[in-house]
């Protein structure tokens, strides 16, 4: 499904993710997804869409996931880093770092 859309996408969705995880240690699929949507509007890329993307790449990541619609949450965590001495930032970072 991923490979229906641009590069562009697909390399932002993959950023998104990376800094979202670094950042907060934990992605919440609606608000990532809204996130991405609003950005290829063009490519008639749809919510629900979006949210498969968003959810299926996580995965990939074998990322946390919440699905918190008003997206708050995760925005007053403070970041992941130290709380578990880095073990999932340094395994996303790895595997972003060999995609490319």
């Amino acid at each position: 499904m991923l490979s229906q859309y641009s590069s562009s996408l697909r390399d932002d969705l993959n950023r998104t993710l990376v800094e979202t995880i670094f950042e907060y240690g934990i992605v919440n699929v609606p608000a990532v997804a809204a996130q991405i949507s609003k950005r290829y509007v063009a490519e008639n890329l749809t919510l629900e869409d979006a949210e498969r993307l968003v959810l299926g790449c996580a995965r990939l990541y074998s990322a946390p996931i919440e699905f918190d619609r008003n997206s708050w949450s995760c925005q007053s965590r403070k970041p992941v880093a130290a709380d578990n001495g880095g073990l999932l930032i340094d395994i996303v970072q790895y595997d972003f770092g060999n995609a490319a």
